[in-house]
């Protein structure tokens, strides 16, 4: 539970030693002489919230924290220290910028940003879509610019069924986007994820093409091609030639070297002219 509290020598054993071999304490040395420091006291306060986590103050204007003081050897202010099992796990000096501090911070807490993406991912993880997608929408009217979100968004779309919209936010990733080949791969495997969405799928070949597409969706590659293989082998017209087209998409996925791209292209041409 996130709180700010004053550190002295007689809550030190409670507030910090003992608190800290659940979860990590942070506590931060300031000074009123210091222009930096109430700034600086505010931005962490504020993480501890967003971070959850208990932050000790220690008051370097007080001289009875002198022990305090000297017992964690601090040389500026302000100085952050981390503290872990009842040990300093890190030590922060000076005033960092906030992207800096928060990745020094992520290391032993999580943010509220980063609690929302694990929820959001393991919701698609689930396959709970519909549940996911209102969160998805409330967090990119906040950061629309979000790769990380868009890309979930997109997942969670495709899973509804709705591929033009999931189309439309994949096309716009670029190579320099750090889920680019994610997002490419998605727009790809389109299809494929359209037809794992269709419910009340009839008819025998209809079921297997359908079984394929969900496993090509899962990225079980070669189960995928077996699967289409298989049914072109006994229906090769069935729905316009529905199973190979789907091969050769997966060729294209897979790119002309991979080792599955070499093995299921030579199983094709040999039963297209048996």
């Amino acid at each position: 539970m996130a709180k700010v509290v004053q550190i002295t020598a007689e809550n030190f054993e409670a507030e910090v030693m003992q608190a800290s071999e659940e979860r990590a304490v942070a506590i931060l040395f300031s000074s009123a002489e210091y222009p930096d420091c109430a700034p600086y006291s505010q931005l962490v306060g504020s993480l501890s919230t967003s971070f959850d986590f208990t932050l000790g103050v220690v008051s370097c204007d007080d001289r009875e924290n002198m022990r305090l003081i000297q017992m964690f050897r601090v040389q500026s202010v302000p100085e952050i220290h981390i503290v872990s099992k009842g040990q300093i796990a890190d030590v922060i000096p000076g005033v960092l910028p906030e992207a800096d501090l928060k990745k020094r911070l992520e290391k032993f807490y999580v943010s509220d940003e980063a609690r929302l993406m694990n929820d959001l991912e393991q919701a698609i993880a689930e396959k709970r879509f519909d549940e996911a997608l209102p969160a998805l929408n409330d967090a990119l009217s906040k950061t629309p610019n979000d790769k990380k979100l868009q890309l979930l968004w997109a997942k969670a779309s495709l899973g509804l069924g709705d591929t033009e919209k999931a189309k439309e936010i994949l096309s716009k990733f670029v190579e320099s986007d750090d889920q680019y080949r994610e997002a490419k791969s998605l727009l790809e495997l389109l299809d494929f994820h359209a037809e794992a969405a269709k419910k009340d799928i009839q008819g025998k070949e209809a079921i297997v093409y359908h079984e394929a597409c969900k496993l090509a969706c899962a990225e079980e590659f070669e189960a995928a091609l077996q699967a289409f293989l298989n049914l072109f082998v006994e229906c090769p017209d069935w729905n316009n030639g529905a199973a190979k087209k789907a091969m050769l998409t997966l060729f294209g996925v897979l790119g002309p070297k991979h080792e599955l791209t070499w093995k299921y292209r030579a199983k094709l041409n040999t039963m297209m002219f048996i």
